[in-house]
């Protein structure tokens, strides 16, 4: 039995699953962002619960929308001011009487793509998010890579795409990291909003401007453009770093098809290796990767150990 916690800046979602993946329990409640306290108690509760439901004490992954730092264990995290800083895995370890392990929910996601989803039996995954702003995990056989500053995977920041959003005549913005030109402003669903906005001086949210693009109209059709243009450059880069077999997606926008299979198409041709089966593909745990990769947290750390 494995209890999954999916912890993000708005939500905070538990549930329970059998050996065999399938989910006996689930629960969802808002994220108390700026009170540790009422954050344990929550956390504590839906454990709890499981217990005396199940009558078991069932392992504890989480996947959180942040870092943890190695060396360490505290929380990075900039939407979840309660626990940042914070040793979260050994203090709720403490706690609730059992090992509780935490990762990035992008990781997460990956893993579960990687183990039951769209990347079954793929050595080398890369799976992104494309939700508010955009995120990403790496899984290589089976396993997480990196470790030394617990951040991995966040091809939306560092490289400058001021060059990109000048040639299409966007302004650069700053981004909650503090740098200004990162993909994160501009590569998720507030992106491709701004972009909107920016050539249209008109406020669309971003499943009104993908039906506009898939009826023809211009507008929009300009602003895909745009908005393929800058995730597609980006990402073709990272495919020419790790050579992943699958890069599934999840997120509010994997669930737009036919902006999915555009920005694959892109990725294709502009990476430097052939691919000639689609490469970036909506993922088949999109709405609930987090969940199901914090569930198999600790069958990885077990494999890792005998092998």
């Amino acid at each position: 039995m494995n209890y999954a916690f999916d912890i993000g800046g708005s939500k905070i979602e538990f549930g329970v699953f059998d050996a065999n993946g399938d989910v006996l329990l689930r629960r969802k409640v808002s994220t108390p962002r700026d009170d540790r306290a009422c954050f344990i108690t929550t956390l504590s509760g839906f454990v709890q619960e499981a217990d005396a439901g199940f009558s078991v004490q069932g392992d504890i992954g989480i996947s959180l929308a942040g870092g943890v730092d190695p060396k360490t264990g505290a929380v990075i995290s900039a939407n979840i001011p309660a626990i940042t800083g914070w040793p979260l895995a050994t203090e709720l370890s403490d706690i609730l009487g059992r090992t509780v392990l935490v990762e990035n929910d992008a990781d997460c996601f990956a893993l579960a793509e990687a183990t039951s989803g769209a990347a079954v039996n793929a050595d080398t995954v890369f799976a992104i998010i494309l939700g508010t702003g955009v995120g990403g995990g790496i899984v290589f056989d089976g396993q997480f890579v990196g470790g030394k500053s617990g951040i991995r995977g966040e091809w939306g920041h560092g490289n400058d795409v001021t060059g990109t959003l000048v040639r299409h005549g966007l302004s650069p913005v700053t981004c909650g990291c503090g740098r200004t030109g990162c993909l994160d402003s501009w590569g998720g669903a507030r992106g491709l909003e701004r972009i909107y906005d920016q050539i249209t001086h008109q406020v669309l949210d971003s499943k009104s401007i993908t039906a506009a693009w898939c009826s023809g109209n211009e507008a929009a059709s300009k602003a895909i453009d745009i908005y393929c243009d800058l995730v597609a450059r980006e990402l073709a880069l990272m495919v020419n770093v790790l050579d992943p077999n699958c890069i599934p997606v999840g997120g509010g926008l994997a669930s737009e098809k036919a902006l999915i299979a555009k920005i694959d198409d892109r990725v294709r041709k502009q990476a430097l290796g052939r691919y000639d089966a689609p490469l970036v593909i909506p993922g088949a745990h999109a709405d609930d990767g987090g969940l199901r990769g914090a569930a198999l947290l600790h069958r990885m750390v077990a494999r890792a150990r005998l092998e």
